[in-house]
């Protein structure tokens, strides 16, 4: 391999990054940069217009100038660190734009060496298609691509050269722009660490301590008015739920319950799923409260939820879910002859792709959106992720928080949910069907009928 060329391996990672979610997490760093720039007046008119006489007003000034320091250093890391995710997702975005050309080119290249022959090997047939110009403009036969020796690429040669090159140089630059740009991103993050201040808490046992003291729940509750306190386009601002580590109930499920449990049961649909648009508008009404109140809770308009439930709840009964997913573990197994993969039809997939619940989730994206570790889920954990994938009220909250996630990786991620278009409705429902794959021509269907359903999803929850 020439200097400055690489392979699309390299950097074939691009395909699933995502500037724009990287952009709303500088967002979200840059919004609480501008809370604490809020509290910095109030802190120094009380700090410097204060006076206070008695046997502890040292003290009490002193507190006062640690407490107006601690913000300004906060709100500079807060700040610092926003501009290092800026600018990296700046980068990234020019990364895969260079990404991109390279494919074009690398798509190219493959058709005009398929023009001398076909691959004959397993081997050659799955090789990136510079590889396979490397070997065929060799003649070495490693990879055993064409019948080589036979075959005359000297027609083919400059025009293939340049196309290697270029899909090569086009990698390159991808990787190069990427590998750079995290690298100084990382520094400015370790730098923006650097400024918060240290703090250090004398106590055996961690201290909840807004949730100790009434006034401040108060003030957080009379604060959270406040623009600042919620990003643009987003829900409510919840409080802070740490991954489940090894937890069997995560934080995030915990939370969900506790919402559920002020809301009106929800009708279940395992045995017998709707059919028709009467009992689809029917089983929207019956579960209208449960899908405004996780459309608030996410920042969702309550009639996107509705329009997804519209299109998922008419699936397959539970039953044939459980079957499936049995089956497909059973076939995961080292001593089976099959891979799961393998199966026939609909059997087919991991059994992590499985879907469960009326508007259907992957067990994968459920662990994920609950704040499991997918890839090193107990089967106590499992099992506790379909358990809350097929109760039907679970179900609902868990599918709209991954449309609010959707919705942050999109281009209207600040969009307030009262303000999203059909358009843009229309748009999260093929990146709900489609995940990166979106813009195929299967999600951008599921989208469009999404839309034209959108309006009977919307009367049913009125």
């Amino acid at each position: 391999m020439s200097d400055g060329l690489s392979y699309r391996k390299d950097v074939e990672f691009l395909e699933n990054c995502n500037p724009p979610l990287v952009e709303r997490n500088a967002d979200e760093l840059r919004r609480i940069q501008a809370l604490l720039t809020a509290v910095a007046p109030a802190a120094e008119r009380a700090e410097k217009h204060t006076e206070w006489r008695s046997e502890g007003s040292a003290n009490y000034t002193a507190r006062l100038t640690e407490g107006r320091r601690l913000v300004d250093e906060l709100a500079e890391a807060y700040g610092h660190a926003a501009g290092a995710l800026r600018r990296y997702a700046e980068a990234l975005t020019l990364a895969k734009a260079y990404y991109s050309n390279g494919l074009v080119n690398e798509q190219a290249l493959a058709d005009l060496i398929h023009t001398k022959g076909t691959a004959i090997t397993r081997t050659a047939q799955e090789a990136e298609p510079m590889r396979q110009w490397e070997d065929m403009r060799d003649t070495t036969g490693v990879l055993d691509f064409f019948a080589e020796l036979t075959m005359d690429v000297d027609d083919i040669r400059d025009e293939a050269d340049r196309l290697h090159d270029a899909a090569g140089g086009d990698f390159n630059l991808a990787r190069t722009t990427e590998q750079e740009a995290r690298g100084l991103c990382v520094h400015e993050l370790e730098q923006a660490y650097d400024l918060v201040p240290d703090f250090q808490v004398f106590l055996t046992e961690r201290v909840d301590v807004a949730a100790a003291m009434p006034d401040l729940r108060r003030e957080a509750t009379e604060a959270s008015s406040n623009p600042a306190t919620r990003l643009l386009g987003s829900g409510p601002k919840q409080d802070y739920y740490p991954a489940a580590g090894q937890e069997l109930v995560s934080p995030t499920l915990q939370n969900i319950r506790m919402q559920l449990a002020s809301l009106p049961g929800a009708t279940d649909s395992y045995w017998i799923p709707p059919s028709g648009d009467q009992e689809k508008t029917e089983w929207i009404r019956a579960n209208k409260d449960i899908i405004k109140a996780a459309a608030h809770n996410s920042g969702l308009p309550p009639s996107m939820v509705a329009g997804i439930a519209w299109k998922e709840i008419a699936g397959q009964p539970g039953p044939l879910d459980d079957i499936t997913d049995t089956i497909r573990e059973q076939a995961h197994s080292p001593l089976s002859p099959i891979g799961p993969e393998n199966l026939p039809s609909r059997l087919g997939g991991h059994p992590d792709e499985t879907s469960f619940g009326p508007i259907a989730i992957q067990v994968r994206r459920g662990a994920e959106v609950l704040g499991y570790d997918p890839d090193n889920l107990t089967d106590q954990q499992r099992a506790m992720v379909e358990k809350a994938l097929q109760d039907p009220g679970q179900n609902i909250f868990i599918a709209t928080e991954y449309l609010a996630q959707l919705k942050a990786e999109s281009d209207f991620a600040d969009v307030p949910p009262e303000e999203m278009t059909v358009e843009q409705q229309q748009e999260l429902a093929a990146r709900y069907n489609g995940g990166p794959y979106w813009e195929n021509d299967q999600a951008q269907r599921y989208g469009r009928d999404f839309a034209h359903h959108l309006d009977q999803a919307r009367n049913a929850i009125r």
